[in-house]
């Protein structure tokens, strides 16, 4: 085997061996809710008096004065309230998931046309901690076995559609979450327009606080 196909075979390795240490590592990342945001050697460790145990009620409402918007290929509706309300599963997990009683919308339209903005399937909401390029309080946010109905009550177009990534959660005194996520096209009438849409809009966590995401 000459030198060059050796080196282009140890490459290969080596890379080979990287992507496993970091898939790995991401394995091995367990995600906890905290009321302090204590470290050990830079890495957001909650002590046993700090961590909110299982069962812990997790609420937060679309911050007053701001909207939820929601383009899709139909329109774009716009939501004046939103709500996620649930209970996380553990107290430890990777990820940490947040079972979803209500994740409700409320005065919402499109151009002056009212809309219902339903979740059929509230699903969980996994919580996992952003470790990557550096250790944070803050997490990533995915909803899980959802799906979330539009229905334009004039016209009566209705489109369904699966979110997955739907933001991320920073910690604070008050967390708070930038809610901004695709949302995938899954069925529909016959007035509905195929294709994908997204929804974007700013929350604040009311339920615990403070609240940071830990390890």
């Amino acid at each position: 085997m000459n030198t060059l196909k050796k080196l282009a075979l140890a490459a290969v390795a080596v890379a080979a061996l990287m992507a496993t240490i970091g898939a790995g590592s991401a394995s091995a990342t367990f995600t906890s809710l905290c009321k302090a945001p204590t470290t050990t050697a830079g890495v957001p460790v909650c002590e046993g008096g700090h961590l909110y145990p299982a069962g812990t009620t997790v609420h937060a409402h679309l911050e007053a004065g701001t909207r939820l918007s929601i383009p899709t290929p139909n329109g774009v509706v716009e939501c004046n309230f939103a709500t996620i309300h649930g209970n996380t599963e553990q107290a430890t997990a990777k990820p940490l998931g947040v079972f979803i009683n209500a994740l409700n919308f409320a005065a919402c339209e499109d151009a002056g046309e009212p809309v219902d903005v339903e979740a059929v399937k509230p699903g969980t909401l996994d919580i996992e901690i952003i470790d990557l390029p550096v250790w944070t309080h803050n997490g990533t946010l995915t909803l899980t076995n959802s799906e979330i109905r539009i229905l334009w009550t004039f016209t009566g177009d209705e489109c369904l559609y699966d979110p997955a990534d739907v933001g991320v959660l920073t910690g604070g005194a008050m967390a708070t979450i930038d809610w901004n996520g695709p949302l995938t096209f899954t069925r529909g009438n016959l007035g509905c327009a195929p294709g994908n849409g997204s929804w974007s809009g700013a929350f604040t966590v009311t339920q615990p606080e403070p609240l940071w995401v830990s390890t």
